[in-house]
Formats: C-alpha cells, sequence, structure tokens
C-alpha cells in the first residue's frame, strides 16, 4: 500500500507546516495548564494568525523558489529564471501565490466566522478543516516531488486527511458540548 513506509517511521521528516501547527498547539496546551488560561479560548485566538503567518511565510517560498508547482501552459504561471530550487526558464503552477492568497482569505474568513462562533474551539476546528482541505487540492498541482509520498498521494496529503478528520471531530464535539451546557443553563 506504502510506496516508502519509512516516512512513518521517521517523526522528524515530512512534516513541514503540519510539524509547526502540531509543535505550536502542544506548546499553546502547556502554557495554557500552567498560566490556568482556557485552552480553546486561547487557540481561538490563535488560528487566524496562524493562518496570516502560513500566508506570508508561502510568499517566502515563492521569493526563495521552494514549493513550486508543476508544468504548466496556462496564462497563469510564474517562470523562475535564477532559482536553486525550481527549474528556470519553466512555466510553472504558482503554488506558492495560490496557497498565500488562500491563507489570507482562511484568516479573513476565520475572523468574520470568529463573530458568529457558538462556542470555543470552532475557529480551530474550522482553520483545521479550510486550511488541510485547500492544502489536499493544492498538493495535486506541486511540482517539487522530492517531498516524499504515501501511496498516490503526497505526504502532505495523507496529513491533510487526518488533519481535515481532526477538524471535524474538533467541531462536533466542541458543538455538542456547548449546545449541552446551553440547555443545563
Amino acid at each position: 500500500m506504502f510506496k516508502d513506509a519509512s516516512v512513518l517511521k521517521n517523526v522528524w521528516e515530512g512534516w513541514v507546516v503540519y510539524g509547526g501547527i502540531i509543535g505550536g498547539v502542544i506548546g499553546i496546551l502547556i502554557m495554557c495548564r500552567v498560566k490556568k488560561v482556557d485552552f480553546w479560548q486561547y487557540i481561538d485566538l490563535t488560528a487566524p494568525s496562524m493562518a496570516i503567518a502560513q500566508g506570508f511565510g508561502r510568499i517566502g517560498c515563492l521569493l526563495a523558489g521552494c514549493c513550486y508547482g508543476m508544468h504548466t501552459d496556462s496564462a497563469f504561471a510564474i517562470t523562475f529564471h535564477n532559482s536553486a530550487f525550481a527549474p528556470n526558464n519553466i512555466p510553472l503552477v504558482p503554488t506558492q501565490i495560490i496557497s498565500s492568497v488562500l491563507d489570507f482569505i482562511n484568516a479573513f474568513v476565520l475572523l468574520w466566522l470568529d463573530r458568529k462562533k457558538k462556542c470555543e474551539g470552532q475557529i480551530m476546528a474550522l482553520y483545521l478543516i479550510f486550511y488541510s482541505a485547500g492544502r489536499f487540492v493544492l498538493e495535486f498541482f506541486r511540482g517539487d516531488l522530492n517531498r516524499g509520498s504515501i501511496g498516490v498521494l503526497s505526504t502532505s496529503q495523507f496529513i491533510s486527511i487526518f488533519t481535515f478528520a481532526l477538524g471535524i471531530v474538533i467541531l462536533v464535539v466542541r458543538t455538542r458540548l456547548c449546545n449541552k451546557e446551553e440547555k443545563r443553563g
């Protein structure tokens, strides 16, 4: 089933931004316990900021020439001429730009939804859902294939499936808990 199952054995490779998200959430969890701060309220506060940071991070990818897209004949393309990472003088799908725009849209949608949320934890759940769905689709257009794969999926697509599911679980569980508390109150 797995083209290279060794990627699953080495937890230090293939996690890219997902490793940062996981590490950040663990750090926030520890900080919230130490400072006795509500984890779900705090994580909701940070979710839009994470999306904004990712948007700027992808601009960095564009400037470096990494995380590039596959060859395209479309007019919507970017061509690198002096990149150490991307193939030079070949029109590529501008995945870095697309990802950056999606991240910024994610941040603004989360900020808008934050005003309408019914309970804490929903914004983080929606962040996970939106980001992982966008990342899963965008991975089909990536051209830097040496990043690893699991079967027919890239490592990031594989992780996106679980991140999407986790977002759904958090959203459902947190919403149900809030509804129960509301009925009691």
